[in-house]
C-alpha cells in the first residue's frame, strides 16, 4: 500500500509561516489548518493545527517518500480531535488497534491520567470511567492507536494533552511507515473504539514566552546536565514535546527565519545536537535527500552506543527535531 508518494506534492505548499519582526519565537503556531492533508488518508482534524508541515519519515534518491511524520498542536477538544482521526483511519479501510492484554476490560483508545510528566507515573482510567477522581488536580488525556495495511504499511497515532503547563503538552504525533517489520498481535491487540464524550481536560494556552535563540529547550541530558539551546536564526512553532527518553531529549518543529535552505538547516542542527552528547558528530546511520513536490527534503539519523540518536528532517524552511539521549 503505497499511500504517500502520490500525495506529498500537495502537502508542503499548504504551510504558512510567520515570525515576529525581530525573528524571535511567537506564541501563534504556524502550519496547516483543519482539513489540510497529512497523508493520503488523513487530514488535520478540527481542534488541531499541523505544525510546520508533514515531514517525510524516510525518502529514496529517486523521490518517493517511505513514510510521513507529523506533529499537531491540540488547541480544541482533544477527544473530538482524536475521534476524528480514528474515524479517518476506518474510512481508509484500516482497523485501528490498541494493545489490550486484559480481556476482562473493555478496549479504550483513550485514558484519563493522574500523572506528572516527564516521568508519567501514576494512575490511569479509561475515558468515561466512573472511577475518575474528584477534585481540582490537573489531569491528562492519553490516546493511542495504530493500524496496519498491505505491503508492510503501519500507521501510529498518539495524543497527549495535559492541563499542567510545565511541561507543556498538547499534541498529536502521527507516524506512518512503509515496509514496517511489525505486524498485528492477535492475542495482545483489540480494535480501538472511537472515543466519545466530554473531554476531561482542556488544552492550556500556548505560552507567550516560548524559548528564543540561545534559550534552553527540552529536558537537560542526564547525568551530564547539558542543555539543548535554540540556535540563532530559528524559532519554535510551539513548546517542545517532552521526550520519552529517561535521560533527556525533545521533539520540536523549528522554522528558519533567515531564508536557510533545507540542507543548511539540517547540517546546522546535526552538528549542534550531535555535538552535545557525542565526543564528535559520528558518521550518519542514514542521510537521504530527495525533492518531493518541488520541496527539498533531507533526513539525517545519527546514533551511537549509549550516546543517543539525533533525527533531523527538513521540509522546506521547517525542520522537525527529534533528540533522544538514550
Amino acid at each position: 500500500m503505497r499511500r504517500v508518494a502520490a500525495l506529498l506534492s500537495a502537502l508542503f505548499p499548504l504551510v504558512a509561516g510567520c515570525a515576529d519582526d525581530d525573528g524571535g519565537g511567537s506564541a501563534a503556531p504556524t502550519g496547516a489548518p483543519p482539513g489540510s492533508p497529512i497523508t493520503a488518508d488523513l487530514t488535520v482534524p478540527p481542534g488541531t493545527v499541523l505544525l510546520g508541515a508533514p515531514f517525510p519519515y524516510a525518502a529514496t534518491d529517486d523521490g518517493p517518500a517511505a513514510g510521513t511524520e507529523a506533529l499537531l498542536l491540540v488547541d480544541g477538544d482533544p477527544v473530538a480531535a482524536f475521534a476524528g482521526l480514528v474515524d479517518q483511519v476506518r474510512a481508509a479501510g484500516l482497523v485501528p488497534l490498541i494493545y489490550h492484554p486484559d480481556e476482562d476490560a473493555e478496549p479504550a483508545a483513550c485514558q484519563v491520567a493522574d500523572v506528572t510528566y516527564p516521568d508519567a507515573v501514576g494512575d490511569r482510567w479509561p475515558l468515561g470511567s466512573d472511577d475518575l477522581p474528584d477534585g481540582d488536580d490537573p489531569l491528562a488525556l492519553e490516546c493511542e492507536t495504530h493500524a496496519f495495511g498491505s505491503d508492510g504499511y503501519r500507521l501510529d497515532l498518539k495524543l497527549v494533552v495535559s492541563e499542567r503547563t510545565d511541561p507543556y503538552l498538547s499534541f498529536v504525533r502521527i507516524t506512518e511507515v512503509q515496509d514496517s517489520l511489525s505486524s498485528p498481535l492477535p492475542d495482545l491487540e483489540a480494535e480501538a473504539p472511537t472515543p466519545a464524550g466530554d473531554a476531561p481536560v482542556t488544552p492550556p494556552p500556548v505560552p507567550d514566552d516560548l524559548p528564543g535563540p540561545g534559550d534552553p529547550i527540552g529536558v537537560p541530558f542526564a547525568p551530564s546536565g547539558e542543555e539543548h539551546r535554540l540556535l540563532d536564526g530559528y524559532e519554535l512553532l510551539a513548546p517542545p514535546v517532552t521526550s520519552t527518553c529517561a535521560t533527556g531529549g525533545f521533539v520540536a518543529v523549528v522554522r528558519g527565519t533567515e531564508g536557510q535552505s533545507t540542507g543548511d538547516a539540517v547540517d546546522t542542527w546535526v552538528e549542534h545536537l550531535g555535538g552535545e552528547s557525542f565526543a564528535q558528530v559520528p558518521a550518519p546511520d542514514g542521510d537521504v535527500s530527495a525533492t518531493i513536490g518541488g520541496v527539498p527534503t533531507r533526513r539525517v539519523v545519527l546514533s551511537g552506543a549509549g550516546a543517543g540518536t539525533v533525527t533531523v528532517t527538513g521540509a522546506g524552511e521547517h525542520v522537525l527535531l527529534d533528540r533522544c539521549n538514550d
